[in-house]
């Protein structure tokens, strides 16, 4: 079994069609989407149809996702003294909701936001091996919150996987490659293939198993970051400023947005 692992697309399709690219001769038989599709991006309906197209896709709901669905938003502070004092607060809102309302249109549109309905929170698969692998966006807990990540300690990550029943959790939401382990669990997360640091290079991940035990290896692989920005001026989303000051590096990527 070889199985192709993205998360964190975020409508980018250009950023998708070069990670498909890269794995043509990799013999991928079936793969995982972890969440978060198609707000942000110029693309969210294309994004949607390639998945479609991909051998024993299987797709989950990421946060972003669920706030195409109901409108909801993340709360971007912690307490409300934190609010008053954040003189932005009301520009991003606005442009969140903005974002929302234009993906969902669009999706809507093309008679496919539906599809967004049926995406269950959790994958599960066993491999030829014997291993048990378990599929989220940010936690088995959570869509959203803390998530997988270099830098998050033992007891937090502890946390997250508390009572996951698997050998490999594999997770998304957070944007960063990561490959850990602790207390006899493997924990990866692919990094964002839509939506990478301020990088020109979108990330997935390749989990194989034979018989024999599960191997993974991290890709990295370069994409046309102004076709991107290029495409969001074209369309006039709303998001426009936000996507390319990530993709460009000109703003740090906040997980808690996102």
């Amino acid at each position: 079994m070889r199985l192709g692992v993205i998360a964190d697309i975020h409508g980018n399709d250009v950023a998708l069609r070069a990670v498909l690219k890269d794995a043509e001769s990799l013999e991928v038989d079936r793969w995982w989407a972890l969440g978060d599709l198609v707000l942000f991006g110029p693309r969210p309906v294309e994004v949607l149809q390639l998945l479609r197209t991909l051998p024993g896709i299987e797709m989950l709901r990421g946060n972003t996702d669920r706030y195409v669905l109901t409108g909801e938003q993340p709360a971007p502070h912690a307490t409300a003294a934190d609010a008053v004092a954040s003189l932005d607060l009301v520009q991003r809102y606005a442009a969140m909701a903005a974002g929302i309302g234009w993906t969902r249109g669009v999706l809507d549109q093309a008679g496919v936001l539906t599809a967004l309905t049926t995406l269950p929170t959790r994958l599960r698969l066993q491999l030829p091996s014997g291993t048990s692998v378990l599929g989220v966006h940010a936690s088995p807990a959570a869509d959203d919150g803390s998530g997988i990540s270099p830098e998050i300690t033992d007891e937090r990550l502890r946390l997250l996987l508390a009572g996951c029943d698997a050998d490999i959790v594999i997770g998304g939401h957070t944007h960063r490659m990561t490959d850990r382990h602790l207390d006899g669990i493997r924990v990866l997360n692919p990094g964002s293939a839509g939506l990478p640091h301020g990088a020109d290079t979108t990330s997935w991940l390749l989990l194989a198993d034979e018989g024999h035990g599960p191997t993974v290896t991290h890709r990295t692989v370069p994409f046309d970051v102004n076709a991107v920005v290029e495409d969001l001026n074209r369309r006039r989303h709303p998001n426009t400023d936000f996507v390319t000051s990530i993709l460009t590096g000109r703003r740090p990527l906040r997980s808690s947005v996102l």
